[in-house]
């Protein structure tokens, strides 16, 4: 492949500089910049090399130095679609004794693509015990990373907990939201497949596209006499399609 782990990059559209973390697949590889580790196709990377060696030839024909805008003023465009908050998992591969393909984990995300700054608090838990339990700010139309699902621990009943809430508070809108998600082995396998030979890098989860009006304000139940995802993988959400809302799964 034309980049290994610990590389120095930068990412094309942008100019950030950061360094190669590992290969989701062939076609997709984590990255870190400033610190934040994020998901980008290789193609959207490359070498900093060129980029340096312009820059110094621009400098010796200009002869005069360009004020550079520090990053934080900078305004990146992002071609996000406002299509809701999403689970996003990434299947990685492994080899096992006979170097034949087979799926060790899961990188999960979340996306908000959505206009809204989000609090988050996310736990995990195997069997009924707690595993994993955090609190994050997810700002509108970023990505942020959860956790690394391991294939073998679908079979230990997995149920991720998601409360959200708004950074800025409205009136209008619900004071949190709670949405509860139970990966089921057979499903995730199927889904897998079907991304690897599709040439994917991951499948989504559609959680909801708005953030509830107060009206409509709904809590997913926590006990387990009410399964929160039928039989085919999606979300029941049928609180809120009584509700009025749009309600659809991304695969």
């Amino acid at each position: 492949m034309k980049f290994q782990e610990g590389d120095k990059i930068i990412v094309t559209a942008t100019g950030e500089r950061g360094f190669v973390v590992e290969w989701i697949n062939n076609k997709m590889l984590t990255i870190e910049v400033d610190g934040t580790q994020f998901p980008v196709y290789a193609d959207q990377i490359d070498f900093p090399y060129f980029e340096e060696f312009s820059k110094k030839k621009t400098f010796e024909q200009k002869k005069h130095v360009v004020r550079e805008i520090p990053r934080k003023e900078k305004r990146i465009e992002k071609n996000v679609p406002r299509d809701g908050v999403h689970l996003s998992f990434f299947p990685i591969l492994d080899k096992d004794v006979f170097d034949e393909n087979l799926f060790s984990y899961y990188r999960v995300y979340l996306l908000n693509h959505t206009d809204d700054d989000l609090f988050v608090h996310f736990t995990i838990l195997y069997k009924d015990l707690k595993d994993i339990e955090t609190k994050h700010q997810i700002t509108a139309l970023e990505d942020l990373y959860l956790f690394d699902l391991s294939f073998d621990r679908l079979n230990d009943q997995p149920k991720i907990l998601l409360l959200f809430s708004l950074v800025k508070s409205n009136p209008q809108k619900a004071t949190q939201f709670q949405v509860e998600f139970r990966p089921k082995p057979k499903q995730f396998l199927k889904l897998s497949e079907s991304t690897i030979e599709a040439h994917n890098a991951s499948f989504n989860f559609l959680l909801f596209d708005n953030f509830p009006s107060k009206e409509f304000e709904y809590q997913m139940p926590l006990s387990d006499k009410e399964e929160p995802i039928v039989d085919d993988g999606t979300i029941d959400l049928s609180q809120l399609l009584k509700a009025g809302f749009k309600v659809k799964k991304k695969g």
